[in-house]
């Protein structure tokens, strides 16, 4: 693990092989899943040949530190929650040099206080399984309809829960928060019946495999047994992800010509097409939100089983699940450039606002 410092604190430098003599200062939230993140890109600067990095933890406003989950009235997206909002003014004031972020905290382009002075310079890959995942303690359940009437389930993400009460209106959605092992906890505790995250934060934390089954460590008792918790992915079909899930972006001042020519030579081509594509229909179908974050908007761009055709699925809901609205377009693999890509997202996104109509998410919150 290379080091990592906080703002204010004395920085202690990793020296690597050296293809550059300027230290690379990268921004980070301060959780175990943020660090890891961040932790993978310095690993990809020192495959790459750049010889002297620097984590800076700083905290978000959105972060929550305390060691029970936490409740609230308002999905995160409508109480206007931000996530990168500190690393952003760190980046421009010159603290850091770049952030790393999970790509679907980063907010709609219209919506992104830190635009157009801060640009995405990099999307790392190999992109993670984008999908969410059904956690319980009842190894009976291994699907949403498989819930009992009426089971109470643990997410604050408005994208999920609109997508739940679609499926199963009967169910209990509290919007709960806090980071992983405290969501867990309630689960535990019996707070929760189930507990929907997301599946590349739980590899990356070690939690799970890449089959989906349970590692020893955070979800693990005292003494290290794993908790008895059963892990099952949601299909897309029943679940959409939301956008860029799985990507993990890096950010960069859009003056910074030194820094962006290092992350053009990082950058995963498959992970950006698909963030790309997903990004530029969150941009277009963002504008019929009527409160300060994201509507109920979901969206993934994947190729198909023979890679020869990329394949787009996005989707727009009504917070209470009443109303779920779906598109779905393609592009040949051979002409998948960035340009086309964005294209089809932005046409997929217009094609969504007009099927919903201006008034959409009247009423709501």
């Amino acid at each position: 693990l290379l080091p990592s410092t906080f703002i204010n604190y004395t920085h202690s430098l990793t020296t690597l092989p050296s293809s550059t003599t300027a230290s690379i200062r990268i921004g980070t939230r301060s959780s175990k899943l943020a660090s890891a993140q961040a932790v993978k890109f310095q690993s990809i600067l020192h495959d790459s040949g750049f010889s002297r990095t620097e984590l800076v933890h700083i905290d978000a406003t959105g972060d929550r530190t305390g060691k029970e989950a936490s409740t609230q009235k308002l999905p995160l997206a409508v109480a206007g929650v931000d996530f990168v909002e500190a690393l952003d003014e760190a980046v421009l004031n010159g603290s850091v040099d770049v952030a790393v972020h999970s790509l679907k905290d980063i907010p709609p382009t219209g919506r992104w206080k830190g635009h157009p002075n801060l640009v995405i310079g990099a999307y790392l890959g190999p992109r993670a399984t984008p999908l969410d995942v059904l956690i319980t303690k009842d190894g009976s359940i291994n699907s949403i309809q498989s819930l009992p009437h009426g089971a109470t389930v643990g997410s604050a993400s408005i994208r999920r829960q609109a997508q739940l009460k679609a499926n199963r209106s009967d169910l209990n959605i509290i919007n709960i928060r806090g980071n992983v092992d405290t969501r867990l906890n309630a689960l535990e505790n019996g707070e929760i019946d189930a507990l929907i995250l997301a599946m590349a934060g739980l590899k990356r934390l070690g939690i799970i495999d890449d089959e989906g089954n349970p590692n020893c460590g955070p979800g693990s008792d005292s003494k290290g047994n794993k908790k008895r918790y059963n892990y099952n992915s949601i299909p897309f079909e029943t679940m959409l992800p939301g956008c860029g899930q799985g990507v993990v972006a890096v950010t960069c001042r859009s003056d910074n010509t030194d820094m962006l020519s290092i992350l053009k030579e990082v950058n995963d081509h498959e992970a950006g097409i698909a963030a790309i594509t997903e990004r530029a229909f969150l941009d277009t179908v963002q504008v019929l939100s009527p409160w300060g974050g994201r509507p109920p908007v979901a969206g993934l761009m994947r190729t198909s089983e023979d890679s020869s055709v990329w394949v787009f699925h996005g989707l727009l809901a009504t917070p209470d699940g009443a109303r779920v609205l779906r598109v779905q377009d393609s592009l040949e693999s051979s002409r998948c450039n960035e340009e086309n890509a964005h294209n089809l997202g932005t046409k997929a996104g217009e094609k969504l606002v007009k099927m919903a109509g201006d008034r959409f998410l009247d009423g709501y919150y």
